[in-house]
């Protein structure tokens, strides 16, 4: 588990001991390219758009997350207003598909391999000085990981971001983990598929 580190005054992340076997089942899957998938990001869209419905109308921002040196986006929500109509602009979190590991909650949920919901990303102690909140305005987060079910290799996690406090209840974390399995399933299916999915 992540420890506080008294000489940098953050938290250590956790250590990934899953990553070398991940490298090569991406590689194995073919999704050792960083590329833009439709797929994801229509899949993200639904994501974002469902947990709006289920919490009044917020705004937010559908993520599927990749993890390996860094974290890198092959599905991205185009961002939305209330309502669901498209805001015509991208926020820096549309426009920027790779996050270090340091930035934002994925590696705290990939590390868990269990959802992960902070209704406020301000109440929890490693949050101080992550670049997600801070850059892009963050203040609430829902994630779940995205497991490989022939391997149990974690491969990343599908996640929704928004800049409001939001109350998480069981249906969210249900959805977020429908949405991860949706994302393993449409990842790994064979690549002349994959494209039609």
């Amino acid at each position: 588990m992540p420890t506080y580190n008294s000489q940098t005054g953050h938290h250590d992340l956790p250590v990934d001991t899953e990553l070398p076997a991940r490298l090569a089942l991406l590689e194995e899957l073919g999704l050792n390219g960083r590329r833009p998938m439709a797929e994801m990001d229509a899949l993200a869209d639904r994501f974002a758009t469902a947990v709006s419905d289920l919490t009044g109308g917020q705004v937010f921002t559908g993520i599927i997350n990749i993890i390996t040196h860094d974290q890198f986006f092959p599905g991205l929500s185009t961002p939305r207003a209330a309502g669901g109509h498209s805001t015509g602009q991208a926020s820096a979190s549309h426009t920027e598909r790779t996050m270090s590991r340091s930035e934002g909650w994925c590696v705290y949920t990939l590390d868990r391999r269990l959802a992960f919901t902070l209704d406020d990303v301000r109440d929890w102690p490693r949050s101080v000085g992550n670049g997600a909140m801070h850059k892009l305005g963050v203040k609430t987060y829902l994630g779940a990981p995205m497991i490989h079910p022939s391997t149990g290799i974690s491969l990343g996690t599908a996640c929704v971001i928004g800049r409001q406090v939001t109350k998480w209840n069981s249906e969210a974390v249900d959805l977020s983990k429908l949405i991860a399995a949706k994302a393993v399933g449409q990842l790994t299916s064979p690549p002349a598929r994959r494209a039609l999915i």
